[in-house]
């Protein structure tokens, strides 16, 4: 077994598990939102949407995004050459560091979180309704303390997966999905405004999911002390590291407040209805996207530095194929079903058939989108472990450039949907730079190797596509329209879910696909391990 047999193997292995825990905390967070549609009006959901945005835009700043993928391949060296002080130091250097800087945007945000929220809600669908921003600046008050805990939640995370820990650290946030639903469901009429449940929710959920990582760290002997940062070394290559990936991950949530922006110009819901075709497709980007990206970053900061170029390539390129495998019969399949999904999940209670209309026509549009966000999430890693930042960054920025033009273009004609369609654009645009730049490094990725693979998929995904329509259409027409019930509607749906997937398993099994056979022999021997027990 050839070494690099065995690094994809890992990579494939690593992934699982990270997808296996982030199924189920995505699961409940797909809970989470029908209770929260359930429950709440249009004009609360987009409160609160909105002035959750500010607590997870410097989440994704300084927590998940750049500093994870600055310090994970610093952390490594650390760890590969057995340096268990070094480590140590660094981790303290760096906890000190984040602690610092979160601590004073919490204080500021607490304080005046109204210079934050008035760019976002300046548009007419907010504040032409009485009361609506003044109640988005309140909820933003009480949630930016949440910065400080999902920022530490995802430094430990960083920490656990250079260990390679990762299904506790993706499993986490389904203990912060709990306590959203949970508070929802007993304590929503304890509270003078209703909605409020939602903003303290958010912060219990983030303590709880912060807290379930410490025995891990304890064990493993690195728990982050405070220290003196400025005089670690390694500290300041991991802020040299974040200067270009903060840069980079500060255009994209740019990006998600011009798109915040935008939203509040347009009828009321329109913020809700993009979050929850978002959050809809967030779960399979999760599995496979993120679960692969997170997995193969440590894989990839190793071969780097050992100089093993190749064996990059290789990988980066096995890792697509994990994430395509995936994303494009998720996008086919949203496409053809987006309706009757957003119909069984979350029309009852103040979710009305209008809203039905408006998310799924959203769906529809971010569903081809996924492919890029996905191809996006697994080729910027190989980016981070060459310590090369700067790309991304520049890359992100071109597209949001593009954006910011074509989305008021393309709002004008079609509204909402047209804002969904200018972010998928220029989603793309982003992907096929990172692509194209990938010489620019010092080695060609060659993603003509690629092609036979596609090919093969878009066979496999017309045959997803045609078994979806067909037999969601057939059995509506003559068991749903019938029996009349949503048990009849979901069970439907379900059953024209696990065909479609099934057709499109076995089309690419037909087809001889390579990745397919892997992950199939790891289920099976996963199986048969289990049944020898």
């Amino acid at each position: 077994m050839t070494d690099l047999y065995k690094q994809k193997h890992h990579v494939t292995k690593s992934a699982f598990w990270v997808g296996l825990g982030t199924l189920t905390s995505r699961g409940l967070g797909f809970l989470r939102e029908i209770v929260i549609a359930h429950y709440f009006s249009r004009l609360e959901t987009d409160v609160f949407f909105v002035a959750f945005r500010l607590p997870n835009l410097f989440r994704r700043l300084f927590g998940e995004g750049a500093l994870t993928v600055s310090f994970i391949p610093v952390l490594t060296d650390f760890l590969k050459s057995d340096d268990k002080k070094g480590a140590r130091d660094l981790i303290s250097g760096v906890f000190t560091l984040l602690f610092l800087v979160l601590s004073i945007l919490t204080l500021l945000g607490t304080l005046y979180p109204e210079v934050m929220v008035t760019p976002l809600t300046s548009g007419e669908g907010f504040t032409q309704i009485a009361g609506k921003v003044d109640l988005t600046v309140h909820q933003a008050r009480i949630m930016f303390c949440y910065i400080l805990l999902v920022s530490f939640y995802a430094f430990f995370m960083g920490i656990l997966n250079s260990l390679q820990i990762f299904w506790l650290p993706a499993v986490a946030p389904a203990f912060w999905n709990l306590a959203v639903i949970l508070s929802i469901l007993f304590f929503r009429n304890y509270f003078e405004i209703k909605s409020d449940v939602l903003a303290w929710a958010t912060i219990l959920g983030g303590v709880l999911q912060l807290v379930v990582l410490i025995p891990n760290l304890l064990k493993s002997q690195l728990f982050p002390k405070f220290s003196a940062f400025w005089k670690n070394r390694a500290t300041w290559r991991v802020v040299k590291a974040m200067g270009p990936s903060v840069l980079g991950l500060s255009v994209m949530q740019v990006g998600v407040i011009i798109n915040t922006y935008f939203a509040s110009q347009l009828e009321q819901g329109s913020n809700s209805w993009i979050f929850w075709a978002d959050r809809i497709l967030e779960l399979p980007l999760s599995l496979f996207a993120v679960s692969v990206g997170t997995a193969v970053l440590p894989t990839l900061a190793a071969q780097w530095s050992k100089g093993e170029k190749e064996q990059m390539r290789q990988t980066s390129l096995h890792s697509l194929k994990l994430t395509f495998l995936m994303a494009f019969p998720c996008a086919f399949g949203v496409y053809f079903l987006s309706y009757p999904i957003i119909q069984t999940l979350f029309e009852h209670g103040q979710f009305q058939n209008y809203d039905t209309l408006m998310t799924s026509s959203i769906l529809q549009i971010y569903g081809f989108g996924i492919i890029f966000a996905a191809g996006v999430r697994v080729i910027a890693p190989t980016y981070y472990a060459m310590k090369n930042t700067w790309l991304p960054a520049l890359s992100a920025a071109t597209a949001l450039i593009i954006h910011v033009f074509i989305a008021q273009l393309f709002m004008q004609k079609w509204g909402v949907r047209g804002l969904a369609a200018s972010s998928v654009l220029s989603g793309g645009i982003n992907f096929l730079i990172l692509i194209f730049s990938y010489r620019l490094t010092g080695a060609s990725l060659k993603i003509y190797e690629l092609v036979p693979f596609f090919i093969k998929v878009i066979i496999a995904c017309i045959a997803l596509s045609f078994t979806a329509s067909f037999t969601y259409s057939l059995t509506d027409k003559f068991i749903v329209s019938v029996i009349q019930s949503r048990a009849a509607q979901s069970i439907n749906l379900i059953f024209t879910i696990m065909l479609a997937a099934f057709v499109y398993f076995a089309v690419c099994r037909a087809l001889k696909l390579e990745e397919i056979t892997e992950i199939s022999s790891k289920v099976f021997n996963k199986l048969k391990a289990k049944r020898n027990k």
